[in-house]
């Protein structure tokens, strides 16, 4: 049937069916963070990794975690080689994202209860003063209210993201004392798991 043959209720059900498929694929793209406004703070600062000249560099298992300079909460900025030696765990996250919420705490949990570890949260596209906000209201393991991470990063525009090659939220890095990844999560991942990663790592 030509579209001209088409009643005008048919026409109107076709229409609806098609603003249904669009809102659908934008809501998957909020979920999955491709799409949505820039977040507020210093830029991330992409840098040449130490060790490139010997290894691949990427964000995949086996190879040199690409190195990065990220400002915290505060603007105070750390760079991911100045964590050779120690074991990394980045964590890529954001207010919006339902599984990272449920995420963070377990994070914390490892945290406390890991000496030798260096958790780095990246909140992507975030407004800082959410960020910030958010944390202050995450139940700590005293029972009450306020998480603090070694460094609570900013990713204004999805820079670093980008370079990490996440895909869907939340997107866990665990890199090795010697810089290479060792392991990467794209979606939540459990305490135990968590646990295991980094025990893998060391």
């Amino acid at each position: 049937m030509s579209e001209f043959a088409r009643t005008p209720k048919q026409r109107l059900m076709a229409l609806a069916g098609l603003v249904a498929i669009v809102g659908a694929v934008i809501a998957v793209l909020v979920v999955a963070g491709l799409f949505g406004n820039r977040g507020e703070g210093e830029a991330v600062e992409l840098l040449d990794t130490p060790g490139a000249d010997e290894m691949d560099v990427g964000p995949e298992a086996g190879k040199l975690a690409p190195d990065f300079e990220i400002s915290d909460y505060d603007g105070e900025r750390y760079r991911l080689s100045d964590f050779r030696g120690q074991v990394v765990f980045v964590n890529f996250w954001a207010t919006w994202c339902v599984p990272c919420r449920d995420e963070l705490p377990d994070i914390a949990v490892l945290d406390e209860e890991t000496d030798d570890l260096v958790v780095i949260t990246v909140a992507r596209r975030e407004p800082l003063d959410d960020a910030r906000e958010f944390f202050e209201t995450l139940p700590n393991l005293d029972g009450g209210e306020g998480v603090t991470f070694d460094i609570d990063g900013i990713d204004p525009d999805d820079t670093l993201y980008e370079r990490y090659r996440g895909l869907g939220m939340p997107t866990s890095v665990i890199v090795g004392p010697d810089g290479v990844v060792s392991r990467r999560a794209d979606g939540q991942i459990s305490l135990e798991d968590m646990r295991e990663a980094v025990a893998d790592a060391r």
